[in-house]
């Protein structure tokens, strides 16, 4: 099994932290080590150094190789232009593919917490095993929610596919994005539904074939790439051929379009550090419910979220439900409830002339 960490994101629902120069996957925003070097760190016991790659854009490749020295150039795959996971996923299938015909490969994100890293490596292992018998599966690990959580997508269980290791695997009744309260919160109560983890085993060869159902214009592209691999062209060809892909998620491209889905139910003690409300998923709080980090003092607030910096104080006082987020050069101040916003703040900085400094 090839494993694929996808570390070519931008982040900026975790803005003024998170930015294009510096991603959110190459902070230490949950422990010592970034998030790239924990998603790395994680999959130790069961992948040789030569079967892991890293999938990222051109301009991040000098922080993955500095966050990752022992990664040779070979295994980091380089996007020419973010087009999202579906065009990132088909790249990474299409060289390796071609470098190791019929590999299986694990698809992962380089963003997530898990606080049981043994049992994830176990049931990566248990969804390789599941391919033996449906190679022409698309394989997801589906997490078992802990709360109603609108801002992840939710997978609808199945009936049981098969017993692998004594691990049911279950096939995918139903996708839905990001549902609203009411409904997540019949979905955790129904017992039937797992968070949309979008980490995914599968055989390499098999995504190629989806692209070439759903998205077939996607396919001529990667077919290609497909073909110039290992050429002196091979560079060249995805220089050009990349940035004509269709922008579009992997889960609208193919997963969710694609019969044969199964998933595993996983109990990781997971969290998407995917906006600054989420990191009180994974870090732990106050009495009051409060993630402070840095000089903060904390006189009657509850349930706030400070990340500020070592050389000046923030106080907060009478608060309830904020983020307050403070670097050198930008401060964000916003409701706890809106911080899956600030994605849509950060791109009305984008419109504004003279700010892309901050971006």
């Amino acid at each position: 099994m090839k494993f694929v960490i996808r570390a070519g994101g931008v982040g900026t629902r975790l803005w003024p932290y998170s930015r294009a120069r510096k991603p959110k996957q190459f902070h230490c925003m949950a422990g010592e080590q970034t998030m790239l070097q924990d998603a790395v760190a994680r999959i130790g016991s069961i992948a040789a150094p030569a079967d892991v790659y890293v999938s990222t854009g051109h301009s991040l490749r000098s922080l993955v190789s500095e966050q990752v020295p022992a990664l040779p150039p070979e295994q980091l795959i380089v996007e020419p232009a973010l087009r999202n996971t579906g065009p990132a996923i088909g790249l990474e299938c299409a060289l390796l593919e071609a470098r190791q015909p019929g590999c299986t490969v694990a698809s992962l994100g380089s963003d997530h917490y898990i606080g049981r890293p043994e049992e994830f490596c176990r049931l990566l292992q248990v969804a390789d095993q599941a391919l033996t018998d449906r190679p022409d599966y698309l394989f997801t690990l589906g997490v078992k929610p802990t709360r109603a959580e609108t801002g992840y997508g939710y997978i609808r269980r199945g009936s049981v596919l098969a017993e692998v290791s004594e691990t049911p695997v279950y096939e995918v009744a139903e996708f839905t994005e990001k549902p609203g309260a009411q409904q997540a919160a019949e979905y955790v109560a129904s017992g039937h539904y797992l968070w949309n983890s979008n980490m995914f085993v599968w055989k390499a060869a098999t995504v190629l074939e989806l692209f070439a159902r759903f998205e077939p214009e996607m396919h001529a592209g990667l077919q290609r790439i497909q073909a110039a691999v290992g050429t002196p062209e091979e560079e060249a060809v995805i220089a050009r051929e990349y940035p004509r892909l269709k922008p579009i998620s992997i889960d609208h491209a193919l997963v969710e379009r694609a019969s044969k889905v199964a998933t595993l139910e996983a109990d990781i003690d997971w969290g998407d550090i995917g906006s600054w409300a989420a990191l009180t998923d994974v870090l732990p709080t106050d009495d009051a419910g409060n993630l402070l980090s840095g000089e903060v003092v904390a006189l009657d607030a509850v349930r706030s979220t400070v990340y500020g910096q070592a050389d000046k104080v923030v106080l907060l006082l009478g608060v309830e439900d904020l983020v307050v987020v403070d670097t050198e050069d930008a401060l964000l101040v916003c409701a706890k409830g809106a911080a899956q916003q600030v994605k849509d703040a950060v791109d009305h900085l984008k419109e504004k002339q003279g700010y892309e400094k901050y971006l």
